[in-house]
């Protein structure tokens, strides 16, 4: 199945291609793509709608229908139910969905495979590094990107707590994609007459240690390295923080590719996910039942707690004790993107017979 992968030549207007698999190199014109034994189309989902990110009116010209299979790419965590309504407005009979997100209460598809994106393309620009230096001043580090309701509860929880000065920490309005532009009631009634600290940057935050000299939102695709050497562990605020949607976006993965200790707040049961894909969490050490709450607020208390407590501790000994588990899901993140590459290929091949 992989040699019969690699010969193929399929037709993407875009990058789409390299999401299930294909190497640029395989990716040939209009033309070309049509004179294939196999005919074969890599489209981006949406091109359609003129109210979507991935608008492109010129696509629809192409002859979707004179090729044997379309596969298409959604990056983001649209429904299945939503995806497949819209790819039958284009008339194509036999396709393949990519997805990024998984709606927890939708039925198995077939015709539908999952792949990480955000965490997988995240690889492709950004290379390991071995530098761990043993002195790092700053507990943790906070970098809370886009407003989001999870996001102004760790916010407001850091500044009750009197953490701010004992972590790297990050609240910035340059980022596109905000949810809120106020801290919702539910969250807000947990803080009393707190105010809530937004935009923030740490004070002690040198602008040498940043990803880039002028800070926009293409930031999160790039591994904070200067921060993390100066901080012991990190408070990750995943993309989705409530419902019954999964997300597996670049944050997760810069902590498993540069080894780190983390506290997620996410939705219930963000944790389980990875640990079915082999990935070793911290329940020996840290109290990650607040995975399994099922209440938004509850389980975001119970994962701030969980800062707090990591915070009084010996955290040079707790990392060393932790770092075979480190290492583990570093390399265990390499191995899942292969083996995840190798599923869609077989995916694929499997729908050509």
């Amino acid at each position: 199945m992989k040699d019969l992968h690699a010969t193929l030549k399929v037709f993407s207007p875009g990058y789409q291609a390299t999401e299930w698999g294909f190497s640029y190199n395989q990716i040939v014109d209009l033309q070309t793509a049509l004179a294939q034994p196999y005919r074969i189309a890599v489209m981006p989902v949406f091109y359609s709608l003129a109210n979507k990110f991935d608008y492109r009116p010129e696509y629809m010209q192409i002859p979707l229908h004179e090729f044997d299979l379309v596969l298409f790419t959604d990056i983001e965590w649209h429904s299945k139910k939503e995806l497949v309504a819209w790819i039958e407005t284009t008339g194509v009979k036999n396709w393949l969905l990519h997805t990024a997100g998984i709606w927890l209460d939708e039925p198995d598809d077939p015709r539908v495979i999952y792949r990480p994106a955000w965490s997988f393309n995240f690889l492709r620009w950004n290379p390991p590094r071995l530098d761990f230096p043993l002195d790092r001043p700053y507990a943790f580090e906070c970098l809370l990107g886009a407003r989001r309701e999870h996001r102004d509860f760790a916010m407001l929880s850091m500044q009750q707590s009197n953490l701010l000065e004992q972590g790297i920490v990050t609240y910035r309005d340059l980022f596109v994609g905000h949810w809120i532009d106020q801290t919702p009631e539910r969250v807000a009634k947990q803080f009393g007459n707190t105010t809530l600290q937004y935009p923030y940057v740490s004070p002690h935050l040198d602008p040498a240690w940043e990803v880039k000299e002028n800070m926009d939102n293409t930031v999160s695709g790039l591994v904070p390295w200067e921060i993390y050497n100066r901080t012991w562990f990190s408070v990750i605020c995943e993309t989705l923080g409530k419902d019954r949607v999964f997300l597996s976006a670049e944050k997760m993965a810069k902590c498993l590719q540069a080894r780190r200790l983390f506290v997620v707040f996410a939705i219930q049961g963000f944790l389980q996910h990875y640990r079915d894909w082999g990935f070793e969490t911290f329940g020996d050490v840290l109290d990650e039942s607040y995975d399994k709450t099922p209440d938004d607020i509850a389980r975001w208390h119970s994962a701030f707690e969980q800062v707090q407590w990591l915070c009084s501790q010996d955290l040079p000994a707790l990392l060393q004790k932790l770092k075979p588990r480190l290492d583990h899901n570093h390399n265990r993140l390499y191995e899942f993107e292969q083996e995840k590459t190798q599923q869609l290929q077989d995916f694929v091949v499997d729908h050509l017979k």
